[in-house]
């Protein structure tokens, strides 16, 4: 009765250990996928079709500092709704981030747009008939100007 007791002890200690090692290697590969907090925003051009979910794209302190204070009270709203997105885009100098909410994209829908050239954020965010547009600079983003002419 003793040895079971103890192989039950020693299994139970392995199981253990084996989930440990799995939590962490869980944990590795999260850090692994989260993207950059570089104040220059570069790391940004890395994200060449990748999907915001997968690189945990609102985990950038950076980026998220930035979108914050642009977007004020709308940041939550945007975050919290996002959640059908297509690849990101990364081409001439420019970031490019879209996404809607889940089954309503043609009437709610955000854009994400980092120009590297002029180190200036832009977003816009669409709810119905409303559109909101805001960037850094109090310019006119084009890539922004033309997402607010496709719907």
């Amino acid at each position: 009765m003793k040895k079971i007791t103890v192989s039950a002890a020693v299994m139970m200690s392995l199981l253990t250990v084996g989930i440990s090692q799995h939590s962490v290697a869980k944990i590795v590969e999260t850090q692994k996928n989260t993207v950059g907090d570089d104040p220059s925003m570069t790391f940004l051009r890395k994200l060449q079709g990748k999907y915001p979910f997968d690189v945990k794209l609102f985990n950038s302190q950076s980026l998220t500092t930035r979108l914050k204070k642009l977007l004020g009270n709308r940041y939550q709203f945007m975050v919290s709704t996002w959640a059908v997105e297509v690849p990101i885009e990364v081409k001439n100098n420019l970031f490019v981030a879209n996404g809607c909410e889940q089954h309503n994209c043609g009437a709610t829908n955000f854009i994400i747009v980092y120009d590297f050239t002029k180190n200036n954020l832009s977003a816009g965010i669409r709810e119905g008939d409303k559109v909101n547009t805001y960037s850094e600079d109090g310019s006119n983003s084009p890539r922004v100007m033309q997402w607010v002419n496709n719907y």
